[in-house]
């Protein structure tokens, strides 16, 4: 099997698409917590805050998965390499 290389462009266009979804996840949640009184609107931000610190304490699945892939990728052109 040969070796594997990213698409400069794609992974690019990948994280345009990131960030453009992070901007508007952010807008909608500006927007959502706008709405409530503002007690309420603290109230959902304040568990919204300490969820995601949560979360964020484990890397995602997909970071995960890419990491794995990326690992994989390495290996393989490290023994292409080393049998030469």
């Amino acid at each position: 099997m040969g070796e594997v290389w990213l698409d400069k462009e794609k992974v690019k266009a990948w994280l345009d698409g990131q960030r453009e979804a992070e901007r508007i996840i952010k807008m909608e949640r500006v927007n959502f917590l706008l709405s409530p009184a503002p007690e309420k609107s603290l109230e959902i931000y304040l568990s919204f805050s300490s969820l995601a610190y949560k979360i964020r304490r484990e890397p995602s699945f997909v970071l995960l998965k890419m990491r794995q892939c990326l690992e994989k990728m390495k290996e393989k052109r490290g023994n292409v390499s080393g049998s030469s």
